[in-house]
């Protein structure tokens, strides 16, 4: 057994703790002979989980200039909501025929009746696009707690893993706000100063910075044309950060919450482009795109299986690597694992040198375990209860589009 204390604020207050057990694997896949998983003991049915779409971006090019206003008055009109559109190629007398609209929690049976009436008042030059959308999956203790929703946000930031694009450079790293000593920390320690001692420190689990769950958590970059996530403790609603306003809310409604705003680039990549395209879109298959969830799993070393300080550094090397694991979860063991391969590349001379001289040979590279995934298995239990939630979204999205 082993067990993470989970801390709210950077002043480790208001302590849950989240507990794994060992579970040896099954399998006669060669990446996972000999060797075991963590899960954690956490039970699932005891939330309720929801997809939602928090809001999309709609993009059309009309066929005369008109002022924005005159645009928010009709749909206005239609909705009883203020929408404000955004011109996009503002020109003389305020007019614009390019406005990109962001419709919040959009019911798209109202969005269609909008975009039907812009078209017959002003012409559209070209169907409707899509430009961004905004996806979030709901977690909702069925017995409202603050530790159910730590519990919960702490398997989420452990075992979200949505494909390795995400490691490609480090300002997409996993990162917390606020931070547990800086305003944001990232959940694995960095060198930006030094080469070799970064590398030095992606391996080390000693410096990690576990994410607090009172924070958000975020990986990707904003703004990015693909994709960027958020995980939170979400206990406000319709925050006014100008005005300095809040609304707390009641705690049926508090949950855990992981979104994914897609750019353009990920809107295509699901099979986004027209509006109209909402009426087919899978959303079930955003699943294993964006919403991936995975278990780390370690090598057994067993008694005689090596030689004794053979078998000692296997031992602590899985042992940093669990402990990497507790820490940062499965992004920041690929992290380490990165880390690893980098540092072999670079003493790869050094070590040919040394067989050389000593009549060996380089000992070949471990293959098993070297596909897109690592060592690492599906979180089956969590991606169902994932794949429900989108289906059941999918199920919304195409009654309001009318299919």
């Amino acid at each position: 057994m082993h067990q993470v204390i989970l801390y709210r604020d950077k002043g480790n207050t208001e302590p849950v703790t989240l507990r794994y057990t060992e579970q040896t694997l099954r399998s006669s896949q060669a990446r996972l002979i000999n060797r075991m998983t963590l899960t954690p003991q956490i039970d699932l049915e005891a939330y309720q989980c929801r997809a939602v779409v928090d809001w999309i971006d709609i993009d059309f090019e009309l066929s005369r200039r008109t002022q924005y206003w005159h645009l928010n008055d009709r749909v206005e009109k239609l909705t009883g909501r203020k929408e404000y559109p955004e011109a996009l190629d503002l020109g003389e007398g305020k007019t614009a025929t390019r406005y990109r609209l962001r419709v919040q929690e959009p019911d798209f049976q109202y969005v269609r009746k909008v975009l039907d009436e812009l078209e017959s008042v002003y012409g559209f030059v070209a169907p409707a696009t899509i430009s961004g959308i905004e996806i979030s999956i709901d977690f909702y203790p069925k017995t409202p707690s603050e530790e159910a929703r730590a519990q919960m946000h702490g398997v989420l930031v452990r075992h979200f893993f949505p494909t390795t694009r995400v490691l490609r450079s480090n300002r997409m790293w996993p990162r917390f706000m606020p931070g547990s000593v800086d305003k944001t920390d990232y959940t694995v320690g960095r060198n930006d100063s030094d080469d070799s001692l970064d590398i030095v420190d992606r391996m080390t689990p000693g410096i990690d910075r576990p994410a607090l769950y009172g924070s958000t958590y975020y990986v990707g970059e904003r703004d990015h044309p693909r994709a960027f996530w958020r995980i939170q403790n979400k206990v406000l609603d319709k925050q006014n950060k100008a005005a300095g306003t809040r609304d707390e809310l009641s705690d049926d409604k508090k949950r855990i919450r992981i979104e994914v705003t897609l750019g353009h680039e990920g809107c295509r990549e699901i099979g986004l482009e027209n509006y109209s395209d909402l009426e087919t879109l899978m959303i079930t298959r955003l699943q294993k795109g964006f919403f991936q969830f995975m278990k780390p799993t370690f090598a057994i070393i067993r008694p005689g299986s090596a030689r004794p300080g053979s078998a000692t550094v296997k031992l602590k090397v899985e042992e940093y690597r669990r402990e990497r694991f507790l820490n940062a979860g499965v992004l920041g063991l690929q992290i380490r694992e990165d880390a690893r391969e980098e540092l072999r590349a670079l003493e790869m001379r050094k070590i040919r040198r040394w067989h050389r001289t000593s009549g060996s040979k380089v000992p070949p590279k471990m293959r098993s375990g070297a596909g897109a995934y690592g060592t690492m298995i599906a979180y089956e239990e969590l991606t169902r209860m994932v794949e429900r939630a989108l289906a059941g979204l999918q199920r919304t999205v195409r009654k309001e589009m009318g299919v």
